[in-house]
């Protein structure tokens, strides 16, 4: 067993199997999360299973033929190349964007001062329902490993980037449930 400042722990294994999930079909309500620096570097990704972005943004052998891999680093460049824009153009105070499309929608969070997180959401669900849950997980996981993503920018450890990876599962796992919870009511 691992003891963390957080006192939270997965199992390596402790993914789920797209072929097990409860949303065999159907996207989850939150798929996964990107959290990269300002240059778009990517840090760690939190998915509900190992590839569960790939899986739900429906990459089809055509296109996969004629644009090569998919590669998750590149969404990372191509959202902190919007930021900069943004900035360019002299857009004050933006905290985010929305990207929506049938399959999947990106939630872009531009509300940290050194990391840009970028969520992917089933396009159906309603974010405002988890918004602030959202906003006080990240909020608290920057805060806390603050110094541990810094150095991550300059040299990534494989440890830290597992125990993230673990963490962050369990988080869209609880996430999730607590989504299902609340439109319930």
């Amino acid at each position: 067993m691992v003891i963390t400042k957080t006192s939270i722990y997965c199992d390596k294994d402790f993914y789920l199997n797209p072929c097990e999930s409860p949303f065999p079909r159907q996207a989850p309500p939150v798929i996964g999360c990107l959290i990269s620096d300002k240059d778009g570097k990517s840090i760690v990704s939190f998915e509900v299973f190992k590839g569960a972005i790939k899986f739900f943004m429906n990459i089809n052998d055509e296109f996969s033929q004629n644009q090569g891999e998919f590669q998750i680093d590149l969404i990372p460049m191509y959202v902190s190349a919007i930021e900069l824009l943004s900035r360019e153009l002299k857009i004050q105070g933006l905290p985010g964007i929305e990207i929506n499309g049938t399959n999947i929608k990106l939630k872009i969070l531009f509300k940290f001062e050194d990391f840009t997180i970028t969520l992917f959401v089933n396009p159906n669900i309603d974010f405002t329902v988890i918004e602030d849950l959202v906003n006080a997980y990240l909020t608290n996981l920057i805060e806390e490993f603050n110094d541990e993503f810094n150095d991550m920018k300059c040299k990534s450890s494989n440890d830290f980037i597992n125990f993230l990876e673990r963490i962050g599962l369990c988080w869209l796992i609880d996430l999730n449930n607590d989504y299902i919870q609340l439109i319930k009511k």
